[in-house]
């Protein structure tokens, strides 16, 4: 029993040091972007890289994370991933990152950078989850409730799921508010099984 405990902790224990990681590169890239004026520059590139190649293209980030693959392989293989008009820090990051076997750590970086660019600039991302898209009437009427209650300016990300019927569902970090008409109907089903139930017995 004592062994399964043990991989367990292993597990956690590998992932906090990837965030670490993370979170130490992000860090050092932002205050070298600082000196050049170039912060949001380099964050719409590494944001551009995660969801253009990474996103569309998992198997380059499962390669990218193989150590059986050697580093010049890797290198050559982002330089041809990588426009011709990347700039010459995010060079630097993604050559660093091949030295010392770290490329595995492009995705959580770019999570960080933002993050930290955000903090600087009094952002916040919001993601929204739709039945439908929203129109410049709505996405408005909703930044402003969200820059109310949050007292930051909120950047919504919205996403379309039919599925929904109506309404939204609004996370912020680890808050969720669901007013989806799915998530009501859902509700109002479980109530009615539990009466169903009581009036069984």
């Amino acid at each position: 029993m004592a062994a399964p405990e043990a991989k367990h902790e292993t597990v956690l224990q590998a992932g906090s040091a990837r965030a670490r990681a993370a979170k130490i590169y992000a860090e050092a890239l932002l205050a070298t972007a600082a000196k050049q004026n170039a912060v949001e520059q380099v964050g719409d590139e590494l944001d551009s890289f995660v969801t253009g190649v990474l996103d569309k293209s998992p198997e380059v980030g499962t390669f990218l994370s193989n150590p059986a693959v050697g580093k010049k392989v890797k290198t050559a293989v982002l330089e041809a991933a990588l426009p011709g008009r990347a700039s010459e820090l995010l060079r630097g990051l993604f050559a660093t990152l091949a030295r010392n076997g770290r490329l595995d750590l492009v995705r959580g970086i770019a999570a960080e950078y933002r993050k930290r660019l955000d903090e600087r600039a009094g952002r916040v991302r919001v993601k929204v989850t739709a039945a439908a898209d929203l129109s410049d009437a709505q996405r408005g009427a909703l930044t402003a409730t969200l820059s109310d209650m949050l007292k930051k300016q909120p950047v919504l990300d919205v996403r379309i799921d039919p599925d929904l019927l109506g309404g939204l569902v609004v996370q912020v970090g680890d808050r969720v508010i669901d007013t989806s008409v799915r998530t009501r109907l859902q509700t109002l089903r479980n109530l009615l099984l539990d009466k169903g139930s009581s009036y069984g017995q």
